[in-house]
């Protein structure tokens, strides 16, 4: 099963505090991705404030990303569109791009996030 890891699951990740089942599936997943909303997520998170990161954004993703080997999985303009169609489920923008790419590419999104769960056609773990 590959795998595709929401921002909140790519944040536990960093911080050592995945939990067992998610991260038993990272490893043995043929390929994990990350959609490239997570780290302009979370670059927005950190210039406001609201996360801490030792490095700049850019270069803590590259340097999780190298060293669990994430595959960015890119955004373009049928999944934007795809998300948008949505139901009105989850409001967050980026966590919408997050369940029409794993719908579109049939990936398990690795999520703590309830919303997420409830979109039909979409495996989670957590």
């Amino acid at each position: 099963m590959n795998v595709l890891l929401d921002t909140c699951a790519l944040l536990a990740l960093a911080d050592g505090k995945l939990p067992a089942a998610p991260a038993a599936a990272l490893r043995q997943a043929p390929e994990a991705f990350v959609s490239v909303v997570s780290p302009w997520e979370v670059a927005i998170k950190a210039a406001g404030d609201k996360l801490q990161l030792q490095d700049p954004p850019a270069q803590w993703f590259r340097r999780l990303a190298d060293r669990y080997e994430l595959r960015e999985v890119h955004l373009d303009a049928a999944i934007a569109c795809a998300a948008a169609a949505l139901p009105p489920i989850h409001r967050d923008p980026f966590d919408r791009i997050i369940v029409a790419l794993a719908a579109a590419h049939g990936l398990t999104v690795l999520t703590s996030d309830e919303h997420i769960r409830q979109y039909a056609g979409v495996s989670t773990l957590w």
